[in-house]
């Protein structure tokens, strides 16, 4: 352990900037919801001089609080510990042992950018915040930091265990390089990946200001209903038409934020592999390094929404101990954004201290037995059934029927992508809807294994297999009883004979 680290430490005041930027981070948490506030009191008025006196008493109390934060922030490197010691009146001490660290994360925020600092982000299994940031390092003093950090790991194997394992794997490069995304890439996963949920977060109560009665005497508006009623409303396909081509250009333009901040955030986009450890770099306003061991990770995930399925682009996730995730506490894990079938087919053979030996997505699976559907399905179409003979057919049993036929399609279709496939010691799970997800499951990460069986299961020697991992539990119904007695024995197998740290 390097002599320089093991002693307590302070943060550079520097710092303080990012401490400042932290605490209104956690008033700002709920942005979104803050929207249609500050659009009110805009349409109101911001007159009053409280408002500028709150707004600089919020400041003063945030840059004080972080001053404090600076002042008794300490950390040191010693006995194969990370120590953290912080806080004035309610004091913190840690001791993160270097073996139990999941991620390492390099982040270079704009405001640090003209200073040339850095925040070194640690993450453990199963925190469910940052567990330590070391905040406005120099970038020589973070990678020294980092390898620090990583010391621990690389020391496990032995000279000869890495030399069998060099001979075993000479065919293929492992260092370096794995994958790079360029713009179009990012712009492409930015078009896919475009999230509608926000806008029904913000947009009732901003429309909620509009002046509907004003609006309906306006001329540009009067003259689009006019050119409606003339040329769309005439005809049911005509507006079937409207909405389709409308609904349309909303996602794209929607996609347009998506895109821009997928630029922003990956590139230049860039995944290497050194030593066993994925590193991650890119992002244009604020510059990330991310590292990741590969031996931590849990399962991986092939995503591809519906829109990647027409471009055939899958987005790739590395998942690791539920409630510790790299994508900043959005549920998303460390990614791989943009990948063809051909790009997964060349990175997997690479990624060799995975617990997976599989090295192409699977081109079919096993599908659930319909008993799932069908089990659903019929309490779902009583509801309506049952609800017109009280109220009768009104146009709200009709709004009934409507919405248990979307279910029911729904349903089917969920169905339909819900399967397994066995691969030696590796289970997929496909799942989906309109879009389609692979889980990649080493049962050797497995670790509990439960098979359940209702009445009208055991009629049909069928089953329901849990399989609980780190990442969280995963679910495999109504399969044949044999096929989940193989795939648990499978993995209790393997768990009983691997006495490795899976963390």
């Amino acid at each position: 352990m390097n002599t320089r680290f093991a002693q307590w430490a302070s943060l550079s005041p520097w710092s303080i900037i990012s401490f400042s930027f932290g605490g209104l981070k956690q008033l700002l948490t709920n942005g979104y919801a803050l929207i249609p506030l500050v659009y009110t009191g805009w349409q109101q008025g911001f007159n009053s001089p409280w408002v500028l006196l709150v707004a600089l008493g919020v400041c003063l109390l945030t840059l004080s609080y972080a001053s404090l934060q600076w002042a008794w922030y300490r950390y040191r490197l010693q006995d194969a510990k990370l120590g953290i010691r912080q806080g004035l009146i309610f004091k913190r001490a840690q001791e993160i042992p270097l073996n139990k660290i999941q991620n390492v994360r390099l982040e270079q925020p704009l405001y640090f950018r003209p200073l040339g600092l850095y925040s070194l982000v640690v993450e453990t299994a199963g925190s469910k915040r940052d567990e330590a940031v070391l905040a406005a390092v120099n970038y020589r003093q973070a990678m020294q930091l980092k390898k620090e950090l990583f010391r621990a790991h690389t020391q496990k194997q032995s000279p000869i265990e890495q030399q069998i394992k060099t001979q075993l794997n000479h065919e293929i490069p492992k260092e370096g390089l794995v994958i790079a995304k360029d713009l179009k890439a990012l712009m492409i996963f930015g078009l896919y990946q475009n999230n509608l949920i926000w806008l029904s977060l913000i947009s009732g109560s901003i429309l909620g200001q509009i002046d509907w009665e004003n609006l309906q005497h306006n001329a540009l508006v009067q003259g689009l209903l006019h050119w409606y009623q003339t040329h769309i409303a005439t005809g049911l396909g005509y507006q079937a038409l409207f909405i389709l081509v409308t609904l349309t250009l909303v996602y794209l333009l929607l996609s347009l934020i998506s895109m821009a901040s997928s630029v922003l955030k990956y590139y230049p986009y860039r995944l290497s592999l050194r030593q066993g450890t994925l590193h991650r770099t890119g992002g244009v306003l604020a510059k990330q390094q991310d590292a990741l061991r590969l031996h931590r990770v849990q399962t991986v995930r092939f995503e591809q929404p519906a829109i990647g399925r027409l471009l055939q682009r899958w987005t790739v996730h590395f998942e690791q101990v539920k409630g510790n995730e790299v994508e900043q506490l959005a549920k998303r894990h460390l990614l791989i954004p943009s990948m063809t079938r051909g790009d997964i087919a060349e990175m997997l053979p690479r990624l060799d201290d995975l617990a997976t030996k599989a090295n192409r997505l699977p081109s079919a699976f096993q599908g659930i037995h319909i008993g799932w559907f069908w089990r659903r399905a019929l309490p779902l179409a009583l509801l309506p059934l049952l609800l017109t003979p009280i109220t009768g057919f009104t146009p709200f049993t009709q709004i009934v029927y409507g919405l248990t036929l979307l279910s029911l399609i729904g349903l089917y279709l969920h169905y339909r992508q819900w399967g397994y496939h066995l691969e030696g010691d590796d289970c997929w799970i496909h799942s989906g809807i309109l879009g389609q997800s692979w889980q990649l499951v080493p049962l050797i990460k497995t670790q509990d294994v439960s098979i359940s069986q209702t009445p009208g299961q055991k009629r049909h020697a069928l089953a329901t297999l849990h399989l609980g991992l780190a990442s969280g539990p995963l679910v495999i119904p109504y399969i044949p009883l044999t096929e989940a007695r193989l795939i648990a024995e499978t993995a209790l197998s393997l768990t009983r004979q691997d006495p490795k740290n899976w963390i």
